[in-house]
């Protein structure tokens, strides 16, 4: 049975989407089977694939609303991986959006329905959440094993930390018992910076050993996925955000299931 995590922060741009695009293109590279799924109705992660809104037959939006089969959705996204795995959000406007958010909020049944089909079929599913603590969040932690928080080393990030426990411990309490903390993952390090040194101290000292050892450093390269549309091992292993994803995944791999929460 596969891992679900869903990957959340309230806060855009601190690495959520690249997370769940290098991160789940390592662990592919490692002999694992990764699906990811979009949760985003800004359509992020399945756009570093070069897959454009409305482009796929069916998507996760079709999944919700005609009860499409599972199976349909899921696309092979790169050839050199090919573990690797993608369900569009397939929203063209803002009405697709509107409607997947009202389902994701009135039916949550289903939306874990079929994330409950596909566990068997892969070692994890990533959920890529949107930079805000709506609906699709909320339906990500209601059906997550766990959840892993990206801190962008910038205290702006961290002063949002407390709303999304908040958020996880409320749907743990209402819907989700099992939803345990997968961990937290800091980004855009720049350890020639001050403060970038002050907040991994502050995070480690009150996170502890829920905090990965692997941090990941802010690199121009890791900024090209969208524009390249490939995962950054596709074009450049030796880069340190390629170094750090890979590392990421081994640790990953050394961990026994998602950390207490």
């Amino acid at each position: 049975m596969g891992q679900l995590i869903a990957i959340v922060s309230q806060k855009g741009g601190v690495g959520k989407t690249s997370t769940a695009v290098n991160l789940g293109a390592c662990l592919s590279a490692i002999k694992r089977k990764v699906l990811l799924v979009g949760l985003d109705p800004q359509c992020g992660l399945t756009k570093c694939f070069g897959i454009e809104p409305g482009d796929a037959p069916v998507g996760l939006l079709d999944l919700l609303k005609d009860g499409a089969d599972a199976s349909q959705a899921v696309c092979p996204i790169h050839t050199r991986l090919p573990r690797l795995f993608v369900i569009p959000e397939n929203l063209k406007n803002a009405e697709d959006e509107r409607v997947l958010c009202d389902l994701l909020e009135t039916n949550p049944g289903r939306f874990s329905r079929v994330m409950d089909r596909l566990r068997s079929e892969y070692d994890f599913i990533f959920l890529d959440c949107p930079p805000r603590l709506d609906h699709p969040t909320f339906a990500a932690l209601t059906v997550a094993d766990s959840y892993m928080i990206p801190i962008q080393c910038e205290y702006a990030s961290m002063g949002t930390m407390g709303r999304v426990l908040r958020a996880a411990l409320e749907a743990k309490r209402r819907y989700n018992s099992k939803l345990g903390i997968f961990g937290f993952l800091l980004t855009m390090a720049d350890k020639r910076a001050e403060f970038t040194v002050k907040v991994v101290q502050e995070v480690r000292q009150y996170l502890k050993e829920r905090v990965f050892r692997t941090i990941i450093p802010r690199d121009p390269r890791l900024a090209e996925v969208p524009f390249r549309q490939e995962p950054i091992i596709a074009y450049d292993q030796q880069s340190p955000g390629a170094k750090a994803y890979i590392q990421l995944a081994r640790e990953v791999l050394g961990t026994l299931g998602p950390r207490k929460g």
